[in-house]
């Protein structure tokens, strides 16, 4: 889906995306949100045209989904000759699958997720997992294999986990006993990069 928009948008959509990912809002807000300051005067349309967005995947899954990109994608042609409602519409959808991308969700009952982030330096492995340890408390972890120098650091207000290392190679970082229902930040650094990625990670409530 990203690979049809223009490389400036989706690295606006990124940053925007990353800054919202944790939030504790709905996900159709969280779309109105990544592409309100690209469409500043188009505001009124931005609700009904989220909302339209996530019908698919709310009803009947992922497959549903990608007809409708197809068909958006098919009778546009194009995104520079889209009309802006259309435009809106592509761009949330990228949106979509760049917060999808940015967020992990750890829980009991699904304890590992794990993804491959592609940067300029190479890719990034990362792998969540959530668990219970040797002395039966519970602890989320991370592992990141970095394809360069870097760091990690895991983080939720004044809590703070930190690794680096100046070759590439695997970092982990781990918390003990997470707040379940809690949405961590984590941030990824390399070395040759200006500035970080930020990931969201929920551990989430089985029960709630």
């Amino acid at each position: 889906m990203s690979g049809l928009l223009p490389t400036a948008l989706i690295d606006t959509l990124l940053e925007r995306c990353q800054e919202i990912a944790r939030a504790p809002i709905k996900q159709g807000i969280r779309l109105v949100r990544a592409v309100e300051d690209i469409f500043p005067e188009s505001a009124d349309m931005l609700e009904p045209i989220a909302n339209m967005v996530l019908v698919p995947a709310y009803r009947s899954g992922r497959e549903a989904q990608d007809a409708v990109i197809r068909e958006i994608t098919h009778a546009v042609g194009g995104y520079d000759s889209a009309m802006p409602e259309q435009q809106i519409a592509l761009s949330m959808l990228a949106a979509q699958e760049i917060l999808g991308a940015l967020t992990f969700s750890v829980s009991a009952a699904q304890p590992y997720e794990q993804r491959s982030w592609i940067t300029a330096a190479g890719a990034i492995d990362l792998t969540v997992s959530y668990g219970a340890t040797h002395n039966g408390c519970h602890e989320l972890k991370v592992v990141a294999v970095l394809p360069e120098g870097g760091q990690l650091r895991l983080r939720d207000g004044d809590v703070e986990k930190l690794a680096l290392r100046s070759q590439p190679g695997a970092l982990d970082v781990a918390l003990s006993t997470p707040a379940l229902g809690t949405t961590y930040m984590l941030e990824v650094f390399l070395q040759s990069e200006v500035s970080g990625l930020n990931f969201a990670i929920h551990v989430a409530d089985v029960l709630a």
